[in-house]
């Protein structure tokens, strides 16, 4: 008889996904920064703008992806990491566009006198950068946190779903709301006080 994996049963893989995928966005866009800051790189976007730029990406394409990361089968370890290597390389470009957009606010120098050959053309200048400095090494370590949500984040949210809740005194609080006058936390047995 096969055995279903446990980890196929969570009700909502792509907003898990989505959510973990955000609060990563956070950390790596605060570490590049923070890298590129002190390598004296300056910064071409305020960090708050930088920050939503990849929360909302990132939570776009961990939607996404989510499902394929979430419900991978066995090796779901090869599958979850190639599957999230692919989507942070299907999100660079989206990336770029939307970072073109926050630099023209708030560069708007670099594009007076542009015309659409010269944005298309600055377009793929930054995409291939942003694949070059930070791309490969951003899906090995999407890819790798796929791996973690797979392996161990989705079996640890499955079993905090099973385990009874307990009172600070040891006695069980059961699950479902009590009734008018039910009980729900037995009183401790030596009150010495």
């Amino acid at each position: 008889m096969d055995k279903q994996d446990e980890a196929l049963t969570i009700s909502n893989p792509r907003m898990l996904s989505a959510i973990y995928f955000s609060l990563l966005a956070i950390i790596a866009t605060i570490a590049i920064d923070t890298i590129f800051y002190a390598m004296g790189v300056e910064q071409l976007l305020p960090i708050f703008k930088a920050i939503v730029l990849a929360v909302i990406i990132a939570a776009c394409f961990g939607a996404l992806f989510g499902k394929r990361i979430v419900y991978s089968k066995a090796p779901y370890k090869k599958h979850a990491f190639w599957w999230a290597f692919l989507m942070v390389m299907a999100a660079l470009p989206i990336y770029t566009l939307g970072f073109l957009f926050f630099l023209h606010q708030h560069h708007a120098d670099l594009f007076t006198g542009a015309s659409f050959q010269d944005v298309l053309y600055m377009y793929f200048i930054v995409l291939i950068y942003s694949f070059i400095l930070v791309g490969f090494w951003l899906a090995l370590i999407a890819g790798l946190a796929a791996v973690y949500l797979r392996s161990y984040l989705v079996y640890y949210l499955l079993q905090s779903l099973n385990v009874r809740r307990k009172s600070p005194r040891e006695s069980v609080i059961k699950n479902k709301t009590a009734k008018y006058g039910e009980a729900t936390i037995t009183p401790p047995k030596n009150n010495h006080h």
